[in-house]
């Protein structure tokens, strides 16, 4: 008998309006990915903002459950909810393995929310996962698919799985990618932007390189400028795959990228050895 299994998307609300434009997010991309929402709430301090402390399970999961038959009426997609209560960076990961999703639509507060989750929480959230976030913040755009995904590219050799996700993102939603790198680049760069292209006309997917001047700011923040110049739907990032020293005390460079002022979300990616890429 064949499987007919369907890898969903599981998002998270914290009943915020950050919350509020996750969900916004991930019911565009299932619609474009054609599947099924699973939507997961984890009690915490926070949940007695919009809850009581009483009764506060019960509460959420009518909350929820009522989220899911308005997401049928307007949108006419099935999903579901899962509600617990204890670590958040542990049950989300541990929900979407447990349930194999294949994307986790995350909104992520910035500095100014320090009490939910703020760009340094969510990134250690984010790296302990092996399927991708998708991260949006409140001033992030409404989903447009006529914009495009900015994809930039460095030497590291993991490009190839970035480009395997962006590639599969831009066949569902039908939109154009844009490759950015800095001038001049050496043959690992090269390599990098030869494969991509390469595989993006294999797949008939729309791209334009954009070769931009060297700066001190990294090609992932030169990206995001870039992104936010153009309106472009997203920007894709490879999360750091192994931390250092400093990093542990001053924070990563992604931190930065998905707690950006213009609220482009952003496409987490780790690179991992058991990493996978659906079926293009």
């Amino acid at each position: 008998m064949k499987d007919t299994k369907v890898q969903n998307i599981l998002v998270y609300t914290d009943f915020s309006q950050v919350g509020e434009k996750s969900l916004q997010w991930a019911i565009f991309l299932a619609k474009k990915f054609k599947r099924r929402l699973q939507i997961i709430h984890v009690i915490n301090e926070n949940s007695y903002i919009y809850f009581s402390k009483n009764d506060v399970r019960a509460e959420v999961g009518k909350a929820l459950s009522e989220l899911c038959v308005k997401i049928k009426e307007e949108h006419n997609i099935d999903s579901e909810y899962f509600v617990d209560e204890g670590c958040t960076c542990t049950i989300i990961n541990s929900t979407a393995e447990r349930i194999d999703a294949f994307l986790i639509v995350m909104g992520n507060h910035g500095k100014n929310d320090p009490q939910f989750l703020s760009g340094h929480a969510a990134i250690k959230i984010i790296r302990k996962a092996r399927i991708p976030y998708f991260v949006v913040q409140k001033n992030s755009p409404d989903p447009d698919d006529r914009k495009n995904i900015v994809l930039p590219l460095d030497f590291q050799k993991e490009m190839k799985e970035k480009t395997g996700w962006v590639t599969y993102f831009a066949k569902n939603i039908k939109t154009a990618i844009d490759i950015v790198y800095f001038a001049n680049p050496d043959d690992r760069v090269k390599n990098n932007i030869k494969f991509c292209t390469k595989f993006f006309d294999k797949f008939e997917l729309t791209h334009k390189n954009h070769e931009l001047a060297k700066s001190g700011n990294s090609i992932n923040t030169s990206a995001v400028k870039l992104a936010t110049d153009s309106n472009a739907l997203c920007v894709t990032i490879l999360t750091t795959k192994e931390e250092t020293f400093l990093q542990r005390i001053f924070g990563l460079p992604e931190t930065s990228i998905i707690s950006n002022p213009s609220g482009i979300p952003v496409l987490c990616i780790n690179p991992k050895k058991d990493l996978y890429i659906p079926c293009i």
